[in-house]
């Protein structure tokens, strides 16, 4: 496979200079933060980098050989954390938007690549396999991702929202959460063509909300990078210029520009590569990341002067599980719960449906009519191959049940009551600690193959859009999609820890242990307010 990378494969030289006269916006107001800097009273600029479905013992193998120099050299001069967690469930949708606004799915609003609104009595898919989004319907699934997930769904600010709270301005490219308070007209004119010649143009709006900088291939970009149209970065096949190698070519652009305080650059290629060809091509495909990383570092100056002049993060949002070299990897929850119960793109309750399944990868969410007996579909589940554990919320409580055991648990209403763990909280437990392979010593909580797992629970529970039972399937084994495909190589979305373990190397800021910590981190890094100069902060 050739893949095209920056700035080699644009046919021009890039300098900062060039840049500087090409964009030649916000100049002042970065200059104004270095003169800052260097007086001790306004922070380092960031750019946060994050790398979709890369596991940490994958990037860590690519360092020690030698095939990862850049990421090497930011985990050498900063902290390095190997053992960081998604949220559950543990796929792209729920992981982006913990890690822009800070909250779990149920406060994001994010539960996952689908799930069922009641309210609306239909399943709401916002993107995943090409057969998924044929069934969904391709204008509908476009929808859903470009503008229903941020504009409707989404339901907590975004850090790009409070930055500008405070005055300061932010870059995107590519990443799928980011809203924010600027808008930004679509740019393909197919879409405008759809909107003028049918009567769905309710289905596609005009314009986005965004951070005063946003880039997502030829669909938006505040300005004309000269990556965009037909000749546009990423070969042949472009994905409408949606690739890796346009993020990393606006990405360096945006460093040797300074355009603004915080830049979030998103590659999302290691993930379809590794679902699709498993974790060997995943980890040949780092040697390609970091030479991204490594071009939008030469643009900021080298490696040495980009950690001297930026706070780096750079992290991943989620594992990758590999899967049974057979069909029978394929567990088909539709088939086990029975004929009151079904999984599709455009199932509905009605007459003889009763439960509403929709997978997501290596989760599932389950919804029931009133009447529905919930312990007897979850001992329905729990007896088949694949199915790891159950997991639901009653009476203010979380449940989780594996391998006969249960478990029970919340946080602890009072200060000082319940063992803690690592980040301080303190939870009520009754039951086995064993259904989640949690070891309670000395007031402390220990995990073992589900890391953070009451956090990660909890905050997936308390969502009404989670359903009525979340399933998490065994290594090895797949729930697939709505559409009742799945993927071949491998996946993702259980509280596992192949699927929640996550890397996090940063200079210049603390290391977040969690996805949920971004956030906080950063908001901490630039604290309350930022001076501002003439055309930003």
């Amino acid at each position: 496979m050739t893949i095209d990378r920056f700035p080699r494969d644009l046919g021009h030289e890039v300098t900062s200079r060039s840049l500087a006269i090409r964009f030649g916006y916000n100049q002042r107001a970065l200059q104004d933060i270095h003169v800052h800097k260097k007086n001790n009273s306004s922070p380092k600029p960031v750019l946060l980098i994050v790398l979709d479905g890369i596991r940490p013992d994958v990037l860590r193998a690519a360092i020690r050989d030698g095939d990862a120099p850049a990421l090497g050299f930011l985990a050498e001069s900063g902290e390095a954390i190997w053992d960081g967690t998604s949220v559950f469930p543990s796929i792209t949708p729920a992981a982006t938007a913990a890690i822009a606004t800070g909250e779990p799915p149920s406060e994001s609003g994010i539960l996952g690549h689908a799930w069922y609104d009641r309210e609306e009595e239909r399943v709401v898919v916002y993107g995943a396999m090409r057969d998924t989004v044929i069934s969904t319907g391709p204008v509908k699934v476009f929808h859903n991702n470009v503008w229903r997930m941020n504009r409707d769904d989404l339901s907590a600010p975004t850090l790009f929202e409070k930055l500008d709270e405070r005055g300061i301005d932010g870059a995107c490219v590519n990443f799928p959460v980011r809203r924010g308070p600027h808008e930004h007209p679509v740019r393909v004119r197919s879409v405008e063509r759809y909107k003028r010649f049918t009567n769905r143009s309710e289905l596609l709006g005009a314009s986005v909300g965004g951070p005063k900088e946003y880039y997502m291939g030829d669909l938006f970009y505040s300005r004309d990078t000269g990556l965009h149209g037909r000749t546009g970065v990423g070969g042949l096949r472009r994905s409408v210029g949606i690739n890796d190698a346009y993020a990393a070519g606006v990405g360096a652009m945006l460093l040797a520009e300074k355009a603004a305080p915080f830049t979030l650059v998103y590659f999302f290629k290691g993930d379809s590569i590794t679902h699709h060809k498993g974790l060997a091509a995943q980890r040949r495909h780092v040697t390609v990341l970091d030479q991204y990383v490594e071009d939008m570092f030469d643009a900021a100056g080298g490696p040495e002067k980009a950690l001297e002049d930026y706070a780096v993060l750079a992290l991943s949002d989620h594992g990758h599980t590999p899967l049974l070299p057979n069909r029978r990897r394929f567990v088909r929850l539709g088939r086990i719960l029975g004929e009151g119960a079904s999984a599709g793109s455009r199932v509905r309750f009605g007459p003889g449906l009763e439960i509403v399944v929709v997978p997501n990868g290596r989760s599932a969410l389950l919804y029931f009519e009133e009447g529905v007996e919930r312990e007897k579909v979850v001992t329905t589940v729990l007896a088949r191959r694949g199915v790891d554990l159950a997991a639901w919320s009653k009476d203010g409580w979380g449940v989780v049940r594996r391998l006969g055991r249960e478990l029970r648990f919340r946080p602890a209403d009072t200060v000082g009551d319940g063992p803690r763990d690592a980040a301080g909280r303190a939870w009520d437990l009754f039951g086995d600690p064993r259904a989640l392979e949690i070891e309670v010593s000395d007031g402390g909580i220990g995990y073992g193959e589900y890391p953070d797992a009451l956090e990660r629970l909890w905050g997936c529970l308390r969502s009404p859009r989670c359903g009525d039972v979340v399933l998490s399937a065994t290594p090895g084994y797949t729930f697939g999609e709505v559409s009742g495909n799945f993927h071949e190589q491998s996946d993702h979305g259980s509280l596992h820890a192949s699927d929640s373990n996550i890397f996090v190397l940063a200079s210049g800021v603390p290391a977040p242990h969690r996805l949920t910590d971004v956030v906080p981190t950063l908001l901490d890094h630039f604290g309350p307010g930022a001076e501002t100069a003439e055309t930003g902060t």
